[in-house]
């Protein structure tokens, strides 16, 4: 009796099939491997780099419209004029290769900066007390993932990049020292910008709105009175870009350095202003009160 026999005949087609399968699977992981290690950094830094150009220029909207309404305040002091800013609190995404979005910290109030004035004539002294304390400011502090995080500062006026320990005064506040009087005197101008609002930050990375409302206004001093001598202290987080920027005022004004004096720390800066013999010193110091919120109108 003949046993029966079972022939297996390998298929050659259902083998190279599952080869093919399996090499095209490992085509398809190495490419994304080689994608997300090689490109997608590259392609996300520079998509970050990007979004903290677009918060600059949001930034610098949020100045110019202080600006414009501190200007126009000039002629109407009554003014209720009021005005939403958006800022791009994130971006940086890439369709379908990497959509999620980096983001940031808006906020209000969370940088300190202070200005305090001494002034003397022949007989007085003189303080500016708290009329320049507490100025407040609206501040992004960015949370990228490749490109260095970056802080952009609106505070009296200026607008500031730091970048860890370093900052730069991107955008100037109004002041201004000049020779005044035929050169007989020096004018020292200051229109200081005082922030003020509950203090609040938003962790975010969509649209935000900043809104600005003018409040008040009030003067120091007019230029009425002549000083000898005036000392400006500038206490901020920044004291190194308000340093550059007196340099600079210093400088375009011409005066020599029997006429001033500068030094700085790592919390403020110290100005003196004295003039030379029959020299005197003229100051205008104003300041604008804005009431700002965060998302006023959102949730």
């Amino acid at each position: 009796m003949k046993e029966a026999q079972c022939t297996f005949k390998g298929s050659e087609s259902a083998v190279s099939s599952v080869v093919a399968a399996v090499l095209l699977l490992g085509i398809i992981v190495s490419v994304i491997t080689v994608v997300n290690v090689s490109y997608i950094p590259e392609w996300k830094t520079g998509a970050e780099q990007a979004h903290m150009d677009e918060v600059l220029f949001d930034m610098s909207n949020l100045k110019s419209h202080i600006d414009i309404l501190s200007a126009t305040v000039d002629h109407q002091s009554s003014s209720p004029i009021a005005i939403n800013v958006p800022i791009r609190a994130g971006g940086a995404s890439i369709p379908v290769a990497s959509p999620d979005k980096s983001g940031g910290v808006l906020g209000v109030g969370i940088n300190e900066i202070s200005i305090r004035t001494s002034a003397s004539d022949s007989t007085l002294n003189y303080s500016s007390e708290d009329f320049l304390e507490n100025l407040g400011s609206v501040s992004y502090r960015s949370d990228n993932s490749y490109f260095v995080d970056q802080e952009y500062a609106y505070e009296n006026g200026a607008l500031i990049l730091a970048q860890g320990e370093y900052s730069l005064m991107k955008q100037s506040p109004s002041f201004d020292i000049k020779r005044a009087d035929n050169n007989s005197n020096i004018s020292l101008d200051i229109n200081a910008i005082q922030i003020r609002g509950p203090v609040r930050s938003i962790s975010s990375n969509s649209m935000e709105e900043v809104y600005i409302r003018y409040n008040s206004s009030s003067t120091l001093y007019s230029g009425e009175q002549l000083f000898n001598e005036m000392i400006l202290t500038i206490e901020t987080d920044y004291p190194t870009s308000w340093e550059m920027f007196l340099e600079k005022l210093i400088s375009d004004a011409g005066l020599t350095t029997s006429e001033y004096s500068l030094n700085s720390n790592s919390t403020a800066v110290v100005f003196t202003l004295k003039g030379s013999p029959g020299e005197d010193i003229k100051a205008n110091i104003r300041k604008d009160v804005f009431d700002v919120r965060l998302n006023v109108y959102g949730s």
